[in-house]
């Protein structure tokens, strides 16, 4: 039996950071820190994070990442918000079948053969319990945030991802889409995400597949709140598909918009089934195929990220500063998202065109939508613009039946000229 790992203590990795310089930084695996300043930035972003908090006590997951299980009243989320998020009484509606499905989908994974989707809670490594009074928090390291030139860097979605040094504006970072959308007035939706490991070459490129829910499309200020999973060397340090969940409250502008725990604006529970940036697992090509249900849920003033029915946390209205997000979504959208700073476009989803259907392409399957005037109902899809030809593609099929509801395959190998 392998030994369980002994991560540094909290007080020894604090008393570290706070010596580390801007040349020993430098020197760190895979560094792109862009200067002095920057470094400053970064590390003072790391002290006050932790000022305060002692860890009960501390592991390494399977992954290679620590965890410290913190007094709830100590998460950074915790001091920001008055304490840790309470889940709502109930959960998101579902939706209402209808009798005569459209068009009938593909054959439904039988839950009892080898082709057994929605994994356990076991199968999500970051699921371990903490001590009572405790909540679990993912270690935010140097070495993890020194891998971007700065602290905004970290946590913008259309950041530019290029080496130490690089000045482009988010727009350099090119974006390749096949997605399906809806518009309408709605708290938020759902759906069953396929997972697939693809791959993303380091420093340059990402690729996801994704929820996204929208408002202030038309207006100043663009709002969301998005999850799903994605492929992140820089943020994550390693090739897995990791579960995201992100929001932008102006427009994806640095200091407005935060990946996961970053900026202290994601309120989680106080013992989540599931932490966002936890690895996931991965369908298998003509295999087991792997998926996780997910989405947001608009309720108790607050939108809700619900992972296998199981709510972990909230965005708090207060976040969106009575901003078009502070009541509800205008636009559900759903499928896959690349992005490169390369001439090489990265694979997406599985790799495989649409076409390959199950178990080859990727997926998501009973996308529904959470209307305001009440109740739930599987979303009707349109293409949203997304990439033809031999790099991506996209087959969206609407009100299926129960098992697949309305669905989407989607994805594609990448290449040049995309």
């Amino acid at each position: 039996m392998t030994a369980e790992l002994s991560p540094q203590p909290l007080d020894a990795f604090l008393r570290s950071v706070a010596s580390t310089t801007y040349e020993e930084a430098r020197r760190l695996p895979g560094a792109a820190v862009a200067s002095s300043r920057d470094f400053d930035e970064i590390q003072a972003y790391v002290i006050d994070l932790y000022t305060g908090v002692d860890a009960v006590e501390s592991y390494v997951e399977t992954d290679g990442q620590v965890v410290d299980c913190i007094p709830e009243d100590a998460h950074p989320a915790a001091r920001r918000w008055g304490g840790l998020a309470v889940a709502p009484d109930q959960g998101p509606p579902e939706p209402t079948e209808s009798d005569e499905p459209t068009t009938p989908g593909p054959r439904s994974p039988d839950p009892g053969s080898r082709d057994v989707v929605s994994p356990p809670q076991h199968d999500v490594p970051a699921a371990r319990a903490a001590p009572a009074g405790t909540t679990p928090l993912y270690r935010t390291t140097l070495s993890a945030l020194c891998r971007y030139p700065n602290l905004a860097a970290s946590s913008a979605k259309e950041r530019p991802l290029g080496l130490a040094g690089t000045e482009a504006p988010a727009a350099a970072l090119g974006k390749r889409y096949a997605t399906g959308e809806q518009n309408l007035p709605c708290l938020g939706g759902a759906s069953r995400i396929n997972v697939w490991n693809p791959f993303a070459a380091a420093s340059n490129q990402s690729t996801f597949s994704q929820q996204w829910y929208y408002a202030g499309l038309e207006g100043p200020v663009l709002q969301t709140v998005e999850c799903g999973w994605h492929v992140d060397i820089t943020m994550y340090g390693d090739a897995a598909p990791h579960f995201f969940v992100f929001t932008t409250r102006r427009n994806y502008e640095a200091g407005h918009s935060f990946y996961n725990q970053a900026g202290q604006v994601f309120q989680p529970v106080s013992n989540p089934y599931v932490r966002p940036g936890a690895p996931l697992a991965v369908s298998q090509s003509g295999g087991t195929q792997v998926e996780y249900k997910m989405g947001f849920y608009f309720t108790n003033n607050a939108w809700w990220l619900y992972f296998d029915d199981h709510a972990i946390g909230c965005y708090p209205a207060a976040w969106f500063d009575n901003g078009p997000m502070a009541t509800h979504a205008t636009r559900a959208k759903f499928g896959g998202e690349v992005g490169t700073l390369i001439t090489q476009w990265p694979p997406m989803g599985s790799g495989r065109h649409a076409s390959a259907g199950f178990r080859q392409a990727a997926y998501q399957r009973v996308a529904t939508v959470n209307p305001v005037s009440g109740g739930a109902a599987h979303a009707t899809l349109s293409d949203a613009g997304s990439v033809s030809g031999p790099c991506y593609s996209l087959q969206i099929t609407n009100n299926s039946g129960p098992d697949w509801g309305s669905y989407l395959f989607f994805g594609g190998p990448g290449g040049d000229n995309c």
